[in-house]
């Protein structure tokens, strides 16, 4: 992807994006919700023309020869998409014909599919009886049915549970390991980290840095500590500490606003605490901010990835 730009009115969703991602690679589109990680995985599969850009699978321009390059994008979008009316079976067989296999050949790679998924007990069961992590597995497992060589998985685990996730991500390692190319949208840090994927940060429709979790983690975070007061903060405490985010929240006891803090450097707790003085009440909480993707993400946008609102 070169130049991606897109925008809803006055929304721009997609503010020059490059990207570029390997075959056996698994790339780890980390955002808040809004951020833009929709929106460009419908620009990668065609589904949606860009405002400006260029979009290519393996030299094939998904905007000017869809067909063509849709034959190698297995796309699984965040909401479920299945027909609830037909089986387990029937919807992995349809998906496979609707990608150009023959009957044959979409009845045995849906076979496959369903063990590496654990639906072979419910190949028979229609969709509509299915749990939610079970409905989960079989929209991922259509987006897969086809051996596809580049494959797009947007928050595939939502909803999902635990055991189903661990099954997700274990197929998803697989067939990036057979050499196909993964991306992968989530807010869920401990699945960017299970994958061991290199990690792209997308903030307000803009990548913001990539690498691997050693690498963004070396580069970007910064240590400090996280506290959280209570109730109205003398300004004189907070001079010169270098502040990175400050969360508030709606209120605490008697009433009271409280606030999250975050400051990066070598501060240590005792000196916090000195620095507060008679207002010490005042400090509901101190911890060290450890190094983690939670902090990087953090310093690179000035926000935490979760608790975004729901958007783009």
């Amino acid at each position: 992807m070169e130049g991606i730009r897109k925008s809803y009115g006055d929304v721009d969703a997609l503010r020059g994006v490059d990207l570029t991602v390997e075959r056996g690679q698994i790339v780890a589109l980390l955002g808040r919700n809004g951020a833009g990680k929709t929106t460009l995985v419908s620009v990668m599969s065609g589904l949606l023309k860009p405002d400006a850009g260029a979009v290519a699978v393996d030299d094939i321009n998904v905007l000017t020869h869809p067909a063509e390059a849709a034959k190698m994008i297995g796309l699984a979008p965040q909401e479920t998409g299945i027909y609830r009316v037909l089986t387990v079976r029937e919807n992995l067989e349809f998906f496979g014909e609707l990608a150009g296999l023959r009957r044959r050949e979409s009845r045995a790679r849906g076979d496959l599919v369903a063990e590496q998924l654990e639906l072979t007990d419910l190949m028979g069961r229609k969709a509509s009886q299915l749990s939610g992590g079970e409905a989960r597995r079989l929209h991922t497992a259509c987006a897969l049915v086809h051996s596809p060589e580049f494959l797009m998985l947007d928050e595939p685990t939502v909803g999902a549970d635990v055991a189903s996730r661990q099954r997700l991500i274990e197929t998803v390692a697989a067939m990036a390991a057979d050499g196909a190319a993964v991306i992968y949208t989530t807010h869920y840090l401990a699945e960017v980290e299970a994958l061991d994927a290199d990690i792209v940060m997308i903030h307000n429709g803009e990548i913001m840095t990539r690498g691997t979790r050693a690498e963004l983690i070396e580069q970007h975070h910064r240590g400090g500590l996280r506290f959280t007061v209570q109730g109205s903060v003398d300004q004189t405490i907070l001079d010169d500490l270098d502040i990175v985010s400050v969360q508030p929240q709606t209120s605490g006891t008697a009433g009271e606003d409280v606030a999250d803090y975050v400051i990066a450097g070598d501060l240590r707790m005792p000196d916090l605490i000195d620095r507060f003085g008679p207002s010490v009440g005042q400090l509901v909480s101190v911890e060290r901010n450890l190094p983690d993707l939670e902090g990087v993400f953090l310093a690179v946008t000035g926000e935490t990835v979760s608790d975004g609102e729901e958007g783009l």
